[in-house]
């Protein structure tokens, strides 16, 4: 499989929206409450699946920085002070392809 990298990263704090243009001319938009309660981390995953966390009451969050985390993944911050999780844009890229 292909790894694709983003050509642009946009945060549309109003529309509460992540906008990926990818290399291969794929545009990605992601909810902030989605990738708020979908965080990778391992706080909220847990090590083993029987530790994962439900995350719920996020509607309202937003991201409030993203950074650069080599040239595999983002970092993003969210307004409720969450900023552990790491988005691989393989996992970014294959949650695309599942809508």
């Amino acid at each position: 499989m292909p790894i694709f990298m983003p050509s642009a990263i946009r945060n549309h704090h109003a529309d509460a929206c992540l906008e990926i243009d990818w290399d291969d001319g794929l545009n990605s938009r992601y909810a902030h409450e989605d990738l708020r309660v979908q965080c990778p981390c391992a706080g909220c995953r847990g090590h083993t699946p029987d530790q994962a966390k439900v995350i719920t009451g996020k509607a309202d969050v937003h991201i409030s920085a993203i950074e650069m985390v080599g040239n595999y993944a983002i970092r993003i911050s969210f307004d409720d002070d969450h900023d552990t999780g790491i988005y691989t844009f393989e996992q970014l890229r294959s949650d695309q392809n599942k809508s």
